[in-house]
């Protein structure tokens, strides 16, 4: 799984909508990436609300 930005004006949230963890022949590997994916999704959720709770 090698990706490669072409264009620089991609944000962090649409790099990881480009991301298919389908795609990835490695069982392991594939359950390893969605796990982070779904983690990292908490994660933002969490911090836009500490950002709202803040402003």
């Amino acid at each position: 799984m090698t990706q490669k930005l072409i264009k620089s004006d991609f944000s962090e949230l649409d790099l990881l909508q480009t991301i298919e963890p389908k795609g990835i022949a490695d069982e392991s590997m594939r359950q390893t990436v969605e796990v982070l994916l779904k983690l990292i999704e908490k994660l933002q959720s969490k911090v836009k609300g500490l950002e709202s709770d803040n402003s």
